[in-house]
């Protein structure tokens, strides 16, 4: 069925989520640029939304696994947890 999704005990992820698109492909590594602004964007999201932890950011392959793959082995999660850090931790709000 389209659009089935789960995360933490909820179903409909769609209903309460905030999607961010990338451009990529599942087994292609991202862009620095890719990375940066999207750490920059998580940080003003969870600076938005108290209830936003920079550990409650994944994947449509989280979320719908078999259904989805993105963003793909190709991303490097680690790297964007740092710089989410970082931008929290360093950069101006």
């Amino acid at each position: 069925m389209p659009g089935v999704s789960s995360w933490a005990g909820r179903e409909r992820c769609n209903d309460f989520s905030i999607g961010i698109e990338l451009e990529g492909a599942d087994h292609s590594p991202y862009e620095s640029a890719q990375y940066a602004m999207l750490a920059r964007v998580i940080a003003v999201l969870c600076r938005s939304y108290p209830h936003l932890t920079p550990d409650r950011v994944v994947g449509h392959s989280d979320i719908a696994p078999g259904r989805k793959s993105d963003p793909g082995p190709a991303f490097d999660w680690p790297r964007l947890r740092s710089l989410v850090q970082f931008e929290l931790e360093v950069a101006p709000a």
